[in-house]
């Protein structure tokens, strides 16, 4: 039986503006990109570093990045409104992120948004992101859950293979009525 529902935030409760920027990216910069910004959502880098050696291998001037860092990011108020029914309807709610400060509850979440999430894991305070196993692991050992008891939602597909891989169901999600069909049936099922 599911007791648990765990959100990713970037692309699944926001929109996600580093994927988008990756995508403008020439194909054999991608992983090197991506490797950098993993560095500086485990706190491995600091920003001034990221940006530097995002510049350095991309040829765009540190205040586009930073731009881009900052861009508008648009909370998905649906799908929160969806979270808040699902713990109406009793289940536990975690949001797990890479991240690489404490954006999300300084400025993004109000404090009734906030309190919809029982346990909030940033890779940055951890020390590790997804798709480390361990992270996961961690997420269901604070909702005192088993990974067969939780599921995981995001819209990273190798990210939701990780969660399946320790025991987890998970969705990657595409839009709020496919998340709402897919959750449903695992729900129902479980």
């Amino acid at each position: 039986m599911i007791k648990a529902i765990i959100f990713d935030c970037f692309g699944v409760i926001t929109t996600d503006s580093w994927r988008a920027f990756v995508d403008t990216l020439p194909s054999e910069q991608v992983n090197d990109a991506r490797d950098l910004n993993k560095q500086r959502d485990m706190g491995m880098l600091d920003n001034d570093d990221f940006i530097e050696q995002i510049k350095d291998l991309t040829g765009k001037a540190p205040v586009d990045v930073e731009t881009m860092l900052k861009s508008e990011i648009v909370k998905n108020v649906a799908l929160l409104d969806y979270v808040a029914e699902l713990r109406q309807r009793g289940f536990q709610i975690g949001m797990l992120s890479n991240i690489a400060s404490n954006w999300i509850r300084e400025a993004l979440l109000s404090q009734e948004e906030q309190e919809l999430f029982d346990e909030m894991i940033f890779s940055y305070e951890v020390g590790m992101a997804k798709p480390d196993p361990r992270i996961f692991l961690l997420m269901c050992e604070r909702l005192r859950v088993s990974t067969h008891e939780a599921v995981m939602i995001d819209d990273v597909a190798s990210y939701c293979d990780s969660a399946k891989a320790e025991g987890l169901a998970a969705v990657t999600f595409v839009d709020l009525a496919q998340l709402k069909h897919e959750l449903e049936h695992i729900l129902s099922s479980r």
